[in-house]
């Protein structure tokens, strides 16, 4: 049964409060567990000092050119050389429904530490949900070669086995990394035979760089929004397609505060 959009925002959470009616949801098993997740998450970012992609790190790469630069991981004036680059960039790398009322869109960095402390809660919000929310992740590598490498892992783990090879592949990555550009503990190709890829077959894809204009357009249309500092978290409520930034790490109870202000903008019944 599809919930209307209020009572959704009260089954993200084991009990919450849906926005004009007052009324409790208690979801069982899976909830709790996408709550332990969620306290899990907020514990370890209360004890991050709030760093970030700040705006001006951002600057250098506004232009084309210099876009073009950081994603090859060239400084040269020449043009990269041409590689086989066959996806197209209209791909989402989304965890939940495609048919969700609310989308989580994530920009985010595999280098950035406050990243990997912040994956775990829109994925709990999405599992809490009953279909009714979905994460889609978009790249933002500004930590050098590290993250672009990383980036082109977790694509590359996808054309093997779709969005959840995507998503269990950026969890390792993050889980195997300390950030800010020092690369995974271990061998990209190993992280991914570890979770049961073909790691020769990722080495291969990694290499033709065929995820180039995915990872391109991601970079390209964070900066086109305007996006601040990584995680940047935009909330759109699908039936009327209006959303709202926010930037930095946000709790499970400012995302949900966030959809309910949609739905209510929206003029949706309550």
């Amino acid at each position: 049964m599809k919930l209307n959009p209020i009572a959704v925002l009260s089954i993200c959470l084991a009990t919450v409060t849906v926005v004009g009616g007052g009324a409790l949801y208690l979801m069982g098993k899976k909830v709790e567990t996408a709550i332990a997740v969620s306290d899990q998450a907020n514990r370890a970012l209360a004890k991050v000092k709030p760093w970030a992609l700040q705006r001006d790190a951002l600057d250098d790469v506004l232009d084309e050119h210099r876009l073009q630069t950081v994603i090859d991981g060239k400084e040269s004036s020449s043009k990269p050389s041409p590689a086989p680059r066959s996806y197209p960039a209209e791909i989402d790398r989304r965890y939940g429904d495609p048919k969700s009322q609310f989308t989580l869109i994530e920009y985010s960095d595999f280098e950035c530490p406050f990243c990997s402390q912040f994956f775990p809660v829109p994925k709990a919000l999405a599992d809490g949900s009953r279909g009714n929310i979905s994460v889609v992740f978009k790249h933002v590598p500004i930590h050098g070669e590290a993250s672009r490498k990383e980036a082109y892992a977790a694509e590359c783990a996808a054309a093997q086995g779709g969005n959840d090879a995507f998503f269990r592949m950026a969890g390792a990555i993050f889980s195997s990394t300390q950030g800010n550009g020092t690369g995974t503990n271990q061998p990209l190709n190993v992280v991914a035979n570890n979770i049961g890829l073909d790691g020769t077959e990722l080495t291969k894809c990694m290499d033709e760089e065929r995820f180039y204009n995915k990872i391109k357009a991601d970079f390209k249309e964070a900066i086109d929004l305007g996006v601040k500092e990584t995680p940047t978290t935009v909330v759109r409520y699908n039936p009327t397609n209006k959303q709202v930034v926010l930037n930095g790490a946000k709790t499970p109870e400012d995302i949900l505060k966030a959809m309910g202000n949609l739905v209510k903008s929206s003029g949706a019944s309550q």
